[in-house]
């Protein structure tokens, strides 16, 4: 019979302690901070509180999700906060394509260069509308008439720079037209926005496919052009896309994650593995059909590709419209 001295025996004990103390715990075993670029009840706000809802549901996420709403300054603070919470893998960050336009425009220092981009979710689709009256019956009469008097169209939208706008700019300029011509007026919100079309005060908007839907299905209003790479199914089935009209441009006005520098490629693999089974639940598919949203799910590889080429086409626009500050070089 074997018999364990008792000095051998507590060798043994702290050996095996040692080893469970740098068996590194399971990534995540604590909730994860959420910061929300934007304020509760707005876009960015639905899609933290749809994707808490989803990992509550499908049970991927072994533990939860604390929000944290940042919406001031356009969504800087928010990224300022993340980006000082360098190294943190228990922290994502929910934001849209301002995570680039606001360093172009000068606002910030800090791009999506300065983050860990996770994953792209959701996207909604611009549209070009008109009321249903207009005498522009496509979205190339608009463009021809452009084309003869760049300035005598008047677009409205819901803030400047935004997709809304890029969603005038980009057509025109790939049909040959001046931007810098083009008469766009911001307006405050996407209710502003129709009510000044429906009013008569502006001809054309530009503005995403949610805010102008329901006008659409209640006879007032009707939708020209769509920026989906393909089209859409429903109600707007056979509306054209840019790129069927032989214009090569598509917006996709997304929403979606980023996470602090340095965070741990361990981690950034965790949320790939992970949030691709999320897009694919059920309980992700009901989300996008309530909220009128479209799946875009990217991981983290090509959603930085995509940034990047994003940020260089409005770089490029911003440049030739004056819009682009200095310190946004880099």
């Amino acid at each position: 019979m074997n018999v364990i001295k008792p000095a051998r025996a507590l060798l043994i004990a702290l050996l095996w302690g040692a080893a469970a103390v740098a068996q590194p715990a399971a990534f995540p075993d604590r909730n994860v901070l959420m910061v929300v670029a934007g304020s509760p009840g707005g876009g960015l706000d639905l899609t933290g509180r749809a994707l808490e809802q989803t990992m509550l549901e499908t049970r991927l996420l072994p533990t939860g999700f604390v929000l944290k709403h940042m919406g001031g300054a356009g969504g800087n603070l928010a990224k300022t906060y993340v980006h000082q919470r360098g190294g943190d893998a228990y922290t994502l960050y929910v934001e849209s394509n301002r995570i680039y336009v606001n360093r172009l425009v000068g606002t910030t220092q800090l791009d999506h260069r300065d983050l860990t981009p996770i994953a792209r979710l959701t996207t909604e689709y611009l549209v070009w509308v008109v009321r249903a009256d207009s005498p522009f019956k496509s979205a190339k009469d608009v463009l021809d008439k452009l084309k003869g008097n760049p300035g005598s169209v008047v677009f409205g939208v819901g803030t400047v720079p935004s997709n809304d706008q890029m969603n005038i700019l980009r057509p025109a300029l790939a049909y040959g037209i001046d931007p810098k011509q083009i008469k766009i007026v911001p307006f405050k919100s996407g209710g502003d926005l129709m009510i000044q079309l429906l009013g008569g005060h502006v001809p054309v908007i530009s503005t995403g496919l949610s805010e102008a839907i329901e006008q659409v299905k209640a006879g007032r209003a009707r939708v020209l052009a769509v920026s989906s790479p393909k089209p859409l199914e429903g109600e707007i089935a056979r509306v054209p896309t840019w790129r069927s009209m032989g214009i090569g441009v598509e917006i996709l006005h997304w929403r979606g994650l980023f996470a602090p520098p340095g965070t741990p490629a361990s981690t950034v693999k965790y949320w790939d593995q992970t949030l691709a089974r999320m897009v694919r639940s059920d309980s992700w598919k009901k989300a996008l059909d309530k909220h009128g949203w479209f799946n875009a799910y990217a991981s983290s590889a090509p959603f930085r590709k995509d940034l990047d080429r994003e940020a260089k086409v409005y770089t490029e626009i911003l440049t030739k419209l004056g819009m682009l500050k200095a310190r946004a070089a880099k």
